[in-house]
């Protein structure tokens, strides 16, 4: 198994870079682009690397920073899509006038 995984990240390693990044990535009956594409591919893995720690009861491993921040940035944006910028600057900024949740997803 390790040496498929090997095998992938070198394929993904050449293939990827070489994507022009207006791609549009068909996932089913919409479409992003090949950037975007990616970086909801991040975000999953970041959110998900996080879950998995918690039901095992073991702290969630060390994260590379640039996914960490590229994912708290598409946190934040979605959430101020959702609940609009004022709730979202609230909720960070003073506790006090916050909503209960300005969960992105």
């Amino acid at each position: 198994m390790a040496a498929e995984v090997d095998a992938a990240l070198h394929e993904l390693r050449t293939t990827v870079p070489a994507q022009h990044p207006e791609r549009i990535v068909d996932v089913g009956k919409w479409g992003l682009t090949a950037d975007d594409f990616l970086l909801t591919r991040v975000l999953e893995l970041v959110v998900h690397v996080d879950d998995l720690a918690v039901s095992l009861d073991v702290p969630t491993p060390q994260l590379p920073p640039e996914a960490v921040a590229a994912t708290v940035e598409l946190l934040g944006r979605l959430a101020v899509w959702r609940h609009g910028a004022l709730p979202v600057v609230r909720a960070l900024a003073r506790q006090e006038r916050a909503p209960a949740s300005i969960a992105a997803l």
